[in-house]
């Protein structure tokens, strides 16, 4: 059984690898801060229903505030996830598999794979 630190291999895998590592850290991250994102709705939910504006709810939110953590869990799983859907991609291709194939197993269009294709090849 390969280490799943052994990141080497011309066909793209060991980026794959790092990508799956990049999630896997993003997922715990996300996990620590849903948990502090669920307890921070309880709060202000209670306030909201004890007459607070929602401008003296978020203004009175230590930071990160509610609004903050919401769009940075989500910035955190777009950019991982993105980053791992390049790198399969990529190492699909190099494996020989066809667009149309690719794009079925990610559940897309083949015209967005191929633009995936383009974007990684420009550097993008």
């Amino acid at each position: 059984m390969a280490d799943h630190n052994d990141h080497r291999g011309g066909d793209g895998s060991d980026d794959v690898l790092r990508a799956l590592d990049e999630m896997e850290s993003v997922l715990r991250a996300n996990a620590e801060s849903e948990r502090f994102l669920s307890r921070r709705i309880a709060e202000v939910r209670l306030a909201r229903q004890n007459g607070l504006e929602w401008k003296a709810i978020l203004g009175a939110e230590d930071d990160p505030g509610t609004v903050q953590l919401v769009s940075t869990i989500l910035r955190r799983q777009s950019e991982a996830s993105g980053s791992f859907r390049r790198a399969m991609v990529v190492a699909l291709r190099a494996e020989g598999q066809s667009i149309p194939s690719i794009a079925q197993l990610f559940g897309v269009t083949h015209q967005r794979v191929s633009n995936l294709l383009r974007r990684v090849a420009q550097g993008d």
